[in-house]
């Protein structure tokens, strides 16, 4: 995994463990509240296997 996607799994992880809301992990990552609800979505239901690009 990139370093980008581990970045990902680790702010998404504190927001499921409720230590960072979704807003804050949106300025963090750089991505609108929306997508990072949907990342969440996948995140949960899939694990951190969601997260990767799906090109690969």
């Amino acid at each position: 995994m990139s370093e980008r996607e581990l970045n990902r799994i680790e702010v998404l992880s504190q927001v499921t463990q409720g230590r960072m809301k979704a807003v804050t992990a949106a300025n963090v990552l750089g991505l609108s509240r929306r997508q990072v609800h949907r990342l969440l979505k996948d995140f949960q239901t899939k694990g951190p296997a969601a997260i990767r690009h799906k090109a690969r």
